[in-house]
């Protein structure tokens, strides 16, 4: 934007000098500063653009507007003394250049506020969508303390398995044989105890002994027989089992 004068109106003028906005004032503020400007720094330029109209037309600096007036009739009557149209020159650049650096630092802030609320607005997005996620993690907690503590009931059990199988180590199954053997080791001592305990002499001592020589030859000669033992039965049908 570079022009080297404007003709405006002479209500656009008389506005801006009231401190009333609008597009036509919008659009003189642009023109004197050589820029656009925001709403934020219209507000910036205005003090400035007002002296500029001053400094090159005094006789504005007797427009004084009344809040009690109406403004109707403040604007007819001051178009009256001053005309209907104002042709103007911008503002020089070196004396706009200093309130073109407050512009520039208004308008960066201003981005970087805009830039803020926009990514305030992401994260009330991301907390509005993460609120129901508590609802949801309670039933899931529960689950994880309910096989928590399965688990550690089956760590215990496995332990205890684990330490009865420590006491059978190194221990080996006795068979049925074995069995047999220790059985008619301990019938063969106690048959010899017993012919050992019967008293000698006179008829029924030589009878007795008679019998238990015999039985004694009985225990020498092949003890308990082979049909005695574990699981076994003898001709009568009784059975020496476990």
């Amino acid at each position: 934007m570079s022009e080297e004068r404007r003709v405006f109106k002479m209500e656009t003028i008389l506005n801006l000098i009231a401190g009333k906005t609008g597009s036509d004032v919008t659009e003189l503020l642009a023109f004197l500063c050589q820029r656009d400007l925001s709403v934020k720094q219209e507000g910036v330029a205005w003090a400035l653009a007002k002296a500029w109209i001053f400094s090159q037309h005094p006789p504005f600096m007797e427009c004084k507007f009344a809040e009690t007036a109406i403004y109707e009739d403040w604007v007819g009557k001051e178009v009256k003394r001053l005309g209907d149209n104002l042709s103007i020159e911008p503002i020089p650049a070196p004396e706009v250049a200093p309130i073109n650096d407050i512009l520039d630092e208004l308008a960066a802030n201003q981005a970087t506020i805009a830039e803020q609320a926009e990514q305030v607005e992401g994260l009330e997005a991301e907390l509005a969508a993460l609120k129901p996620i508590p609802a949801k993690i309670a039933p899931l907690e529960k689950k994880i303390e309910d096989l928590t503590a399965k688990i550690k009931t089956l760590d215990d059990t496995i332990k205890q398995q684990k330490a009865k199988i420590a006491e059978f180590n190194g221990m080996l199954p006795v068979s049925e044989t074995e069995i047999n053997s220790v059985i008619k080791d301990i019938v063969t001592k106690a048959l010899k105890d017993a012919v050992a305990s019967v008293p000698l002499g006179g008829p029924a001592g030589g009878a007795a002994a008679a019998e238990g020589g015999a039985t004694a030859d009985a225990v020498d000669d092949g003890g308990v027989p082979d049909s005695f033992g574990f699981g076994a039965s003898d001709g009568g049908g009784d059975g020496f089992s476990f």
